[in-house]
């Protein structure tokens, strides 16, 4: 009999999808070889407010958020969690008690909460496995007591779920889920002509993450003062507001830039990441963790300009720890850095190129880990039923 895996987030454009769709897309070419079927699910989480709230200060204020850990700790906010996580069930009971998974991996926390409940009530009988999807800052709150596994980036995060009560075998550490095309080389100048650079001039990527932020507009008025070949692409990911700020920017500067010495790309949603990003030299932006480590993985160093306070608070050390570039959010340190860089791009980039593939070496063999421990945990399983039949 086939083992059913369901691979489990939200309907949010935000990283839990991205990590979700790595682990399912690594899965699903495994299933025949493995005798499993592989499903996907994205079902949207009953949270409220809540997203609507992380949306507006993801985008407009971020070191806000480093009050929600605090908000969170509370009792009344332990009470909301509850009662949602248990509205929440009834989105998840149909999809489950359809396919009827063996296990399921939930890379979205708010639905590991609920499954959870559905565990410790017997409804159904399945293994969860959960992703913890911030790789240096984590509260007690991330880990879920009903998990049989927690998949973890680093030793960092084993540590602190440990201290959270969680027992160490009951968490593996795998890297960071990355989409495997991120690894895939891309022909460098055949992108950068798709894009309409077609010189040597440095390319320099400016993203906001998958919802955008406006925090992106701090490069735009270093752009006036530019005096040599340069060109910019700009991400703003599904924040039309954002995009619609860049396009004018774009418009006005078109109008004094009759020299045409910097080119400006105004990109929304990108599907080809990893060819944009191939054609680029540095890349600027928010730092969440699976823009960061798709960066790495491409090879290029970060300037992060920007981060959610609270939440991804671990992501800057993690940059600075493992020398994955550079972090400059106080007012006018990226303008500077930028016009610095311009100078010498080829120096700035040798900088932390052996240290960003040793973490893309690292990252890549995640989701071989994940399939690793499933079949050690299939192993298990045969060895047991084998000792129950010779007992009986």
């Amino acid at each position: 009999m086939k083992k059913k895996i369901l691979v489990l987030t939200d309907t949010m454009p935000w990283g839990h999808r991205s990590i979700a769709k790595a682990i399912y897309g690594y899965l699903k070419e495994k299933e025949k070889e493995m005798k499993w079927e592989v499903q996907y699910a994205e079902i949207k989480a009953e949270t409220g407010v809540g997203n609507d709230f992380y949306q507006l200060y993801y985008r407009f204020s971020p070191k806000v958020g480093k009050i929600a850990p605090i908000i969170a700790r509370s009792k009344m906010a332990g009470e909301i969690f509850n009662r949602l996580a248990e509205l929440n069930l009834k989105n998840l009971k149909w999809r489950i008690s359809r396919m009827k998974p063996d296990l399921i991996i939930s890379c979205y926390l708010f639905h590991s909460r609920s499954l959870a409940l559905m565990k410790k009530r017997g409804k159904q009988n399945f293994k969860l496995w959960t992703i913890v999807a911030d790789p240096w800052t984590s509260t007690v709150a991330s880990f879920i007591k009903g998990a049989d596994l927690h998949l973890v980036y680093d030793e960092v995060e084993e540590e602190a779920a440990i201290e959270a009560g969680i027992e160490k075998e009951k968490v593996l550490k795998t890297g960071w889920w990355v989409r495997p095309q991120m690894y895939r080389k891309c022909d460098r100048e055949m992108a950068r002509k798709k894009l309409g650079f077609t010189d040597d001039r440095p390319v320099v990527f400016v993203g906001g993450g998958s919802l955008g932020t406006n925090s992106l507009t701090r490069i735009l008025p270093v752009l006036m003062i530019l005096r040599k070949k340069v060109g910019f692409i700009f991400n703003t990911g599904t924040d039309r507001l954002a995009y619609n700020m860049v396009e004018e920017y774009k418009r006005i500067f078109g109008l004094i830039n009759n020299r045409g010495l910097v080119q400006i790309k105004n990109l929304g949603w990108i599907d080809n990441m990893a060819e944009v990003l191939s054609a680029c030299d540095v890349v600027f932006g928010k730092a969440g963790p699976n823009f960061l480590f798709d960066v790495v993985a491409v090879g290029k160093p970060f300037v992060a300009i920007t981060h959610i306070g609270g939440q991804e608070d671990g992501n800057i050390e993690l940059i600075k720890e493992k020398r994955l570039g550079w972090v400059k959010e106080k007012p006018g340190e990226a303008a500077s850095f930028l016009i610095n860089y311009l100078k010498n791009p080829k120096k700035y980039n040798e900088i932390f190129d052996d240290d960003i593939r040793k973490e893309a070496k690292n990252n890549r063999g995640s989701l071989e880990r994940i399939v690793e421990r499933i079949k050690k945990d299939e192993m298990g399983k045969m060895i047991q039923e084998t000792r129950n039949m010779i007992h009986e």
